[in-house]
């Protein structure tokens, strides 16, 4: 019996795909890994997988038929390099890399307008999906989550420590310094911006930041126990430290007046106007 030997394999890409450098059965997940870094491919695994998890992502993800509608209909795509169609692609593909990549330097154009989940054909909640990236790379404190968000740390320890709104005269070379010279030319235009909006929102600092000390309280707790302050702990701890330090005074503060008050030994001249008379 004669006993054939078969030749080894050759370059030809017919038996040997020469763009991996692990060949046989690897899941397409962990193949698609390759173009990254050897540090960030656990991250990026890591990032896809917490994302597929959500409830939210079988519910969105419908399928494509790479019409390009989305994109066509997309305001940043026609000054950026951004295309909805491109993420649903990529996820389709299941391409953990391109999605990492995605996150970190594009899905953050997404101006939140939904012309691309009106507009597809497939009926696909691109738009939300968008916004699930955004809530997992600030949840897992990504490298683009962090530059993003460095810019409005101020807007959030207002909202966060008084939970009122952010009013337009706050936006002063003196206020936000941080901001630079973009910052005084907004300035320029307030008396103008005011009058595009003739809704009274309490539109001035003097008098729309005066929230009362339990009203105040109470909001932070509500973004505690939501988890909204680990979030923010992720993306920028030193904002979360000052946060949780104030939240502590303020509830400190809060259970003395009650105490008093419950023993009968308060008077209505201790009781504060608002948090910002402590």
């Amino acid at each position: 019996m004669v006993q054939l030997r078969l030749p080894p394999l050759t370059d030809d890409p017919r038996f040997l795909d020469m763009s991996y450098e692990e060949q046989g059965a690897v899941e397409e997940e962990r193949r698609n890994l390759d173009s990254l870094p050897p540090e960030e491919r656990e991250v990026a695994l890591k990032y896809w997988r917490e994302v597929k998890s959500d409830f939210r992502f079988d519910e969105y993800l419908r399928g494509c038929l790479n019409c390009g509608v989305c994109t066509s209909a997309c305001p940043a795509a026609k000054f950026y390099d951004f295309g909805p169609r491109e993420m649903i692609q990529y996820m389709m593909r299941d391409e953990a890399d391109k999605i990492y990549e995605f996150v970190n330097k594009k899905v953050w154009a997404c101006v939140q307008c939904y012309s691309c989940s009106m507009r597809c054909p497939f009926n696909n909640e691109i738009a939300g999906l968008i916004m699930v990236l955004r809530e997992y790379a600030v949840k897992m404190g990504l490298k683009s989550a962090k530059e993003i968000l460095a810019p409005y740390r101020r807007i959030l320890y207002v909202v966060m420590t008084t939970g009122n709104q952010v009013t337009p005269n706050m936006i002063q070379p003196e206020t936000f310094p941080d901001w630079g010279p973009q910052a005084v030319e907004e300035a320029k235009n307030m008396d103008l911006y005011r009058k595009a909006v003739p809704v009274d929102l309490l539109q001035r600092s003097d008098i729309g930041w005066h929230a009362s000390l339990q009203t105040a309280v109470e909001l932070m707790t509500i973004m505690i126990e939501s988890g909204v302050l680990d979030s923010i702990r992720n993306v920028d701890q030193d904002l979360y430290d000052m946060i949780m330090d104030i939240y502590d005074e303020r509830s400190q503060q809060l259970r003395e007046i009650k105490e008093k008050y419950e023993r009968g030994e308060l008077n209505e001249d201790e009781l504060p106007d608002s948090w910002l008379d402590l």
